[in-house]
């Protein structure tokens, strides 16, 4: 989103925590801080800041310097809501600061605090050894504020901070002057993630008080630290915040896309594809059906990919009506295979497969994702990290960009039974009761998984020889499940790489209710496959209790007497042929 030039990226909590864990292993450091009312107030008319490209936020790109700026302040989600229409949460630096410390403590990663006064940091530290002995805290730096102004002095600063091997760094200084000294001096510290979170040290030392949860997610937080702090901040909430909230109110704001998102020039530097029978390091299967909306910007991403991989396009029709196949035909170094009727989606793979090699690994897509810059050489940097994984998946962003509940479990009696009962409500309860994962933390790390949704994954050429085609029997839905369960079967890993990034739109052939009714009984088709018919009766009364609990909606009832009715399986989709 852009205000009066002003970028602010539109991402949830576990997205914005991912881009944070993911900028520790980048080369380019990542800066972060939230924007609200004084936020406009200090940006909006600052041509250093608001000419930069909304995808990059503020900063400064001659130096490798990336900008994440947070949703914070009540009247800014609530612009970016009526614009989106979604809920979004408020993102402040207090909201973020411990679980990232957390992970720093888990992990080793070293952190350092600039700004605030000697006595806080000696209160600070204190508090830190408490509640979380394992942080290393490799430096504090209470500069006066005359001193933060010099450049020589700053310059010094951040030399001893890279002495210090400081890899995340909490910049207190307060607005405008902690973003410009990071803008500054930020890349010279050393550090890959830099923070601009104004009084968290404060907060984390104790000397102040946060408002009540209720206060601020109502807007009313100013309220409380005008009461705490009321010569400090009674100029900036008092004088300030009220003509940028009247401002705000007149503004029409843009959307943009989010920063894990953002995408290079496209008018430059876009690679040629590997012809066929020629060695390619990544074959890259996309399945079509009348997706002549959305390949086009999957193909573009791909030759931006083509620039660091050998890369080989496969598409494989199923039949599209909208002019799918002459988008194709338009690039002449893609392999099309017109399948000659719908195959759905496993048979499409297998349709692909022989023209797939000579490649060291098959990667496939569907073809309504966006490609975040680096997220093909990622997925391969983690496959050749251990011989042992057959697949990777990356992290998957919905069409608003907010982190999408990729990750699943093996299906299993009770998990159908919590998901039947609770759905998507209580999602802190127990992997038992729920097959799909969605624990904030699981999106954070590299770790093996049971399997994930379908839209991309990455599999070694030899685990795909290993494993065999694809199981056509399921037409669309749980043919990853099932193909997923045979990669582990295979004595190989499945592994979750959140550093590559895709976003998936939705698009293409979409959904229907007959497929609706089509995923419902392919999870008992499965079911009875991998656990037997016995286990499979008793798994199909979850499936069926499932669509009950639901069936004040007409659609649900039909999927109902879908489940109840094995009659009914031979008119669900299923693979045609014309020749």
């Amino acid at each position: 989103m852009v205000v009066d030039a002003v970028p602010i990226d539109l991402v949830d909590r576990e997205l914005a925590m991912a881009l944070i864990v993911d900028a520790l292993r980048l080369p380019d450091p990542l800066a972060v801080a939230s924007a609200n009312l004084d936020h406009l107030h200090h940006f909006e008319r600052d041509s250093f800041w608001t000419d930069r490209p909304p995808a990059v936020s503020i900063g400064d790109p001659s130096r490798g310097l990336r900008w994440l700026t947070l949703l914070d302040g009540v009247p800014l989600v609530r612009k970016a809501e009526a614009l989106s229409g979604r809920p979004w949460p408020k993102l402040s630096g207090s909201d973020l600061i411990w679980p990232i410390l957390e992970y720093a403590a888990k992990h080793g990663t070293r952190v350092g605090f600039l700004g605030g006064t000697a006595e806080t940091h000696e209160q600070l530290r204190k508090t830190l050894r408490m509640r979380l002995p394992a942080l290393q805290v490799a430096g504090t730096w209470a500069p006066a504020r005359s001193e933060i102004l010099d450049s020589r002095t700053s310059a010094g600063i951040a030399a001893d901070i890279r002495s210090a091997e400081v890899e995340i760094l909490i910049v207190g200084l307060g607005k405008p002057l902690q973003e410009n000294w990071i803008a500054r001096f930020g890349p010279d510290t050393g550090a890959r993630v830099l923070l601009a979170f104004g009084a968290v040290v404060d907060f984390l030392a104790g000397r102040v008080s946060r408002a009540p949860r209720w206060m601020a997610d109502h807007g009313f937080e100013w309220t409380w630290r005008l009461m705490l702090e009321p010569r400090r901040l009674s100029r900036r909430y008092l004088v300030h915040d009220p003509p940028e909230l009247l401002r705000l109110m007149r503004r029409e704001p843009t959307l943009q896309h989010e920063a894990a998102m953002a995408h290079p020039d496209r008018s430059v530097g876009r690679g040629a594809f590997v012809g066929h029978r020629r060695r390619a390091t990544v074959a890259v299967v996309v399945v079509t059906y009348n997706s002549v909306s959305d390949l086009p910007g999957l193909i573009d991403d791909l030759r931006i990919a083509a620039r660091d991989q050998s890369i080989r396009v496969v598409v494989v029709d199923n039949q599209s009506s909208d002019g799918t196949t002459d988008v194709v035909r338009s690039h002449t170094d893609i392999t099309l295979v017109e399948s000659g009727g719908n195959l759905g989606y496993a048979g499409g793979i297998n349709a692909a497969m022989p023209f797939v090699e000579p490649c060291e690994a098959v990667l496939i897509l569907n073809p309504d994702l966006s490609l975040a810059p680096g997220a093909v050489t990622r997925l391969m940097t983690s496959l050749r990290g251990d011989d042992r994984i057959g697949a990777v998946v990356p992290l998957i962003l919905d069409a608003d960009g907010a982190v999408y509940n990729s990750i699943r479990r093996e299906p299993s009696l009770s998990r159908a039974v919590g998901d039947a009962l609770l759905g998507r409500r209580l999602r802190k309860r127990p992997s038992l009761l729920s097959e799909i994962d969605y624990c904030p933390a699981d999106y954070l790390e590299a770790h093996d998984v049971d399997w994930a949704t379908g839209a991309a994954l990455l599999i070694r050429t030899t685990v795909a020889h290993e494993v065999g085609p694809w199981n056509e029997e399921f037409f669309l839905y749980s043919e990853e499940t099932d193909y997923f369960r045979r990669i582990r079967e295979s004595g190989h890993l499945v592994r979750f790489e959140p550093s590559a990034v895709v976003q998936h739109r939705q698009g293409g052939s979409g959904t229907s209710p007959a497929l609706a009714r089509l995923m419902a009984v392919n999870r008992i088709r499965y079911v009875k496959r991998h656990h037997g018919a016995a286990y499979a009766v008793l798994f199909r009364g979850a499936v069926a209790l499932a669509e009950a609990l639901r069936s004040y909606d007409r659609e649900r009832r039909r999927t109902l007497a879908a489940v109840l009715n094995r009659r009914k399986w031979r008119d669900l989709p299923h693979a045609t042929s014309h020749g």
